[in-house]
């Protein structure tokens, strides 16, 4: 949302005096770690961490009473409000600790990130285009958004991956913005699997992981991009 002000005097507004609301979003802790530069588009405005939510709510009178960090979308925060000023918990305190170690706030942070997704680029590019040498067939597993990101970034095309498989009805037949590459649906990777699967989709390797189990049985290999390339 662009406006966080307003999205917030409505709560205010709107909260009863004990009530509670509750917002989950991406922590920018977790996207420094974990290199997570593909989320960055468009429609992602800010990435959160708790500092600034704390100074944010308290303009409001509202304050931050629990969060927890949550594993969607490689790595969120679910942040608890209230109305009033209360005590800031443990739960709180940890993870101002944490921003802290981390320097969230320090311009070489974020330098060193740039420097990170140049490394990452140049690790995946070997590692697919040693892998298509060989001789292998390469397919992309997934097409949202933050995998676009990646295939453009790091300029990844038809010269790479054969196809792209999606469950999305709407994108299937359909090609890949920028590279260019078909997408098709999910009976397309299995009727016709490849060596191996660039997960575009990493924020649900695990499920997918789980899904795809025949598909490994049989051979079938998964690159995860994101920290770094790695074959699974």
């Amino acid at each position: 949302m662009a406006d966080l002000e307003g999205f917030l005097r409505g709560v205010n507004h709107l909260l009863a005096d004990d009530g509670v609301f509750v917002i989950e979003v991406p922590y920018l802790v977790d996207m420094l770690g974990r290199v997570e530069f593909d989320t960055i588009y468009h429609e992602h405005l800010r990435y959160f961490a708790v500092r600034p939510l704390i100074a944010l709510f308290n303009k409001f009178s509202l304050s931050i009473v629990d969060v927890e960090r949550v594993g969607v979308h490689g790595g969120s925060l679910r942040v608890y409000g209230q109305k009033f000023v209360h005590s800031l918990p443990s739960s709180v305190t940890e993870l101002l600790s944490l921003e802290t170690e981390a320097k969230v706030d320090s311009l070489e942070t974020y330098q060193k990130l740039a420097v990170d997704v140049r490394q990452l680029r140049e690790d995946l590019l070997s590692l697919l285009k040693t892998l298509k040498k060989q001789g292998a067939k390469i397919a992309g597993y997934g097409a949202p958004a933050k995998g676009n990101i990646l295939l453009n970034y790091c300029k990844i095309g038809t010269d790479i991956l054969d196809y792209v498989t999606d469950t999305t009805p709407f994108k299937q037949g359909r090609y890949t913005p920028g590279m260019h590459i078909p997408v098709f649906p999910e009976s397309h990777f299995h009727e016709f699997p490849p060596d191996y699967a660039l997960l575009l989709a990493w924020n649900y390797a695990d499920a997918i992981l789980q899904k795809e189990s025949e598909y490994r049985r049989n051979g079938g290999k998964f690159i995860l991009p994101l920290p770094e390339p790695k074959v699974v």
